[in-house]
């Protein structure tokens, strides 16, 4: 009896570890988006709300600040803008709060970024590999700074870490073939900047925007590009965990391309006759958003259901290109600059055209930046999540 016991234990063990492992598996969806997603032209009977929330603020929209803006949403529901080394608070409603700038050294518009802590108490505000600062999510105040004594080189981007650390990411040779192989693009920091560990081995061509993105629950993306073509999460406890893969097929940009020319430009890399570069990644309750650059450097952008193996993808408008930066349980948020009206009139892209045709956005030189807040139709209920 006590050895059958035993063996009912053993089995229940095998069991446990087995589901574990096949949930571990389960969590990392292999996504193949020209398979999986069909082409559209309009999404009318797609989308469900539309919110247009005038931002008094104005902003260079030509600037390298703005090009590399983030948006975060704190636990209350209000909206965290990065615009070069300041940062922004808004309610829900776009009515401004306060700022939290960092106002030490110069200007550098393309090594900085800022993340919210684990707890959401705390805003990260990294200024380059230099120094961490940490400000009181609530009230906008200053609470440390924290220098970087051994920095990591070539920083990019931040991300949260468990115990108040922090991820800080790097690449080798942006924006050329020429970078290190095995560079490790990801380097975990406890809260006293000590460098405890590094992962995710670069392996490709990596563009360095947008490589790090708030998503639902104050979860983040970390992408990575060439032959990963991988997509990380940050969990809620701050553990990193790899969360999607993209396989564009035959049509996907292939993992040698480049490597034997002398130097690849990032206009050839674009314009290659591939899919590549999955970016502006953004994952809300229901659903999971990213752009790629397909051949001749035209942008198509891609929804999955979270409960789904298929999709839809649209092309993007070349010259007014409207990107999700985050996304809650319900809505995916993005920025519209003034737009000229023959731009409103021409427009092909079919998220812009459901805007214009429900807000007569006439967008002078004196209108203020819109936040546009979509949501999209639920899938259909019952359906497993992603």
């Amino acid at each position: 009896m006590k050895m059958k016991s035993i063996i009912i234990c053993f089995c229940f063990c095998c069991l446990g570890s087995w589901w574990h492992m096949l949930s571990a598996q389960e969590q990392v969806r292999a996504l193949r988006p020209l398979e999986q997603c069909t082409l559209v032209t309009d999404l009318a009977d797609r989308i469900e709300e539309i919110q247009v929330i005038p931002i008094k603020q104005r902003f260079d929209a030509g600037s390298l600040e703005w090009m590399r803006k983030k948006l975060l949403i704190g636990p209350g529901g209000d909206l965290f803008l990065m615009y070069g080394r300041e940062v922004m608070c808004f309610d829900a409603a776009g009515k401004y709060q306060f700022s939290m700038k960092y106002n030490q050294g110069k200007e550098c518009p393309y090594h900085q970024d800022a993340c919210i802590s684990v707890d959401q108490k705390k805003l990260l505000f990294a200024y380059g590999d230099s120094e961490v600062v940490f400000f009181d999510l609530n009230d906008g105040r200053e609470i440390e700074r924290l220098p970087m004594n051994k920095p990591l080189q070539l920083f990019e981007e931040i991300a949260p870490a468990p115990d108040g650390g922090f991820y800080y990411y790097s690449v080798s040779a942006p924006c050329s073939n020429n970078f290190e192989r095995g560079h490790l693009l990801v380097t975990r920091f406890d809260k006293n900047g000590k460098k405890l560990e590094s992962s995710i081995p670069q392996v490709g061509f990596t563009v360095n925007i947008f490589l790090v993105s708030q998503a639902v629950g104050n979860t983040y993306l970390i992408r990575t590009q060439g032959g990963d073509n991988a997509c990380y999460r940050v969990n809620t406890k701050g553990e990193l965990e790899k969360a999607y893969t993209f396989d564009f097929g035959k049509r996907g940009m292939p993992d040698t391309y480049g490597m034997l020319k002398g130097d690849l430009m990032l206009q050839d890399y674009m314009r290659a006759d591939y899919y590549k570069m999955p970016i502006y990644l953004c994952e809300g309750g229901k659903f999971f958003y990213f752009t790629s650059c397909g051949p001749h450097a035209e942008a198509y952008n891609f929804l999955y259901a979270r409960g789904k193996d298929s999709g839809i993808y649209w092309k993007a408008d070349p010259d007014l290109e409207i990107h999700f930066l985050s996304a809650d349980e319900d809505y995916f948020y993005a920025f519209l600059e003034p737009v000229p009206e023959e731009m409103i009139r021409e427009t092909q892209d079919p998220l812009l055209r459901q805007i214009f045709k429900q807000f007569a956005l006439s967008l002078g030189e004196k209108t203020s930046t819109r936040l546009v807040k979509i949501k999209f139709k639920c899938p259909d209920k019952g359906l497993r999540l992603l």
